[in-house]
């Protein structure tokens, strides 16, 4: 579990203005009783909201260790809490209440759900063993210095390319960083300048397939994943569903929504190799999704780490708020991928190896080696 301070701005409180009858006598409006936001109604209503809600609840809990289902993780938080909370109505209620809801959420390991609270503290879902391993192999600034010609291209915060250094000098390279602009959330221009790298490649004849490399890409905006994916698109495939829970049973879901891409703009449709791993996540998945359905494309290197759904946000009765996957996103043919993630052809699951230990200019990226290995026989046979 993950505790911090969060740099964002606090919600807008509601302002709900009854009105206000005149009488001449005494009188009363009756609400209703007020809610119970004691600790174990928040933790007991937080459980069920997730309980309901919840997409993927069982799936998650399929990959726990601790526990056999979201029903046994509520009879043990509540019976900690019950026990170890320190004097009841103390000033310390609220900090251990906050952190033990922390816990209870990330037994669900979802990358998608979160928690806030006045002050600034904020929880989401740490990164796993296997996560943190495969993070490590991908050094951008190492890939720049000892595997692309003039140390490659930077466009921006999100785009680097340009091609590999002899003998794999007809392969392109790009890296994408992530599918959002966090700081400027209501506009992405910079998304346009996929045309220009395209041109990029266009322009030298030599190169004849590209590695597009979205390792430790957290994702973003669908909407953008989709806008670039079609840049590397030769035929309209539909590439995704996604329902929306629409109610408390398991299997409450809306009627699914169906994704597809298209050709548009600069297009470069040679041979391509899409490089991922545990770290790459959410709309880098819808990403890896819409690219797959494509001929000329090659997924390689080690599954994604299996987190789909959008996240949906939701206030507390007491005043705080969460982050919740509520959508079931599967391929066209049914497969949900949550918590599994996707994974290449088992011949193109190529990993890397821990050379932390060399000397800085020994270091070298050992699954990028793998791949340029294998686009090259593609172009060679």
């Amino acid at each position: 579990m993950r505790r911090t301070k969060a740099l964002c701005a606090p919600l807008a409180a509601a302002l709900i203005t009854l009105p206000f009858l005149a009488v001449l006598c005494a009188c009363s409006i009756f609400l209703g009783p007020e809610s119970d936001t004691g600790p174990q109604a928040v933790l007991k209503n937080l459980w069920n909201d997730f309980n309901e809600i919840h997409a993927y609840i069982d799936i998650r809990m399929s990959y726990n260790r601790n526990f056999e289902s979201w029903d046994n993780v509520y009879e043990y938080y509540s019976r900690t809490l019950r026990d170890r909370i320190p004097e009841p109505g103390g000033a310390m209620d609220g900090k251990y209440l906050f952190y033990l809801c922390c816990d209870m959420l990330g037994e669900l390991a979802d990358p998608h759900v979160s928690l806030f609270a006045p002050g600034g503290n904020f929880f989401w879902s740490r990164a796993d063993e296997t996560q943190k391993i495969e993070e490590g192999w991908f050094i951008l600034a190492l890939i720049k210095e000892k595997y692309l010609k003039e140390q490659g291209i930077n466009n921006g915060s999100f785009f680097t390319y340009g091609s590999f250094i002899e003998p794999f000098n007809n392969i392109g390279y790009m890296h994408i960083a992530s599918f959002i602009n966090n700081e400027k959330l209501e506009k992405q221009d910079w998304v346009r300048e996929i045309d220009g790298i395209l041109d990029f490649f266009q322009n030298h004849g030599d190169i004849n397939a590209i590695v597009i490399d979205i390792r430790n890409n957290s994702g973003g905006s669908g909407p953008v994943a989709e806008y670039i994916a079609s840049r590397f698109t030769s035929v309209q495939k539909n590439y995704m569903k996604a329902s929306a829970k629409n109610g408390p049973g398991r299997n409450d879901f809306s009627t699914p929504m169906t994704f597809r891409v298209k050709p548009e703009g600069t297009t470069f449709t040679k041979r391509i190799a899409l490089l991922t791993n545990k770290a790459t996540v959410s709309a880098a998945e819808w990403f890896t999704m819409a690219m797959k359905t494509q001929m000329h494309v090659t997924h390689v290197g080690t599954p994604t780490r299996g987190a789909f759904s959008p996240k949906t946000s939701r206030p507390m009765i007491n005043g705080w708020y969460y982050t919740i996957s509520a959508f079931r996103v599967t391929d066209m043919s049914g497969r949900c991928f949550e918590g599994a993630g996707i994974g290449p052809e088992p011949e193109y699951i190529f990993r890397g190896d821990s050379n932390e230990s060399a000397a800085p200019g020994d270091r070298r990226d050992t699954q990028l080696e793998k791949v340029l290995v294998e686009v090259w026989k593609w172009l060679n046979l």
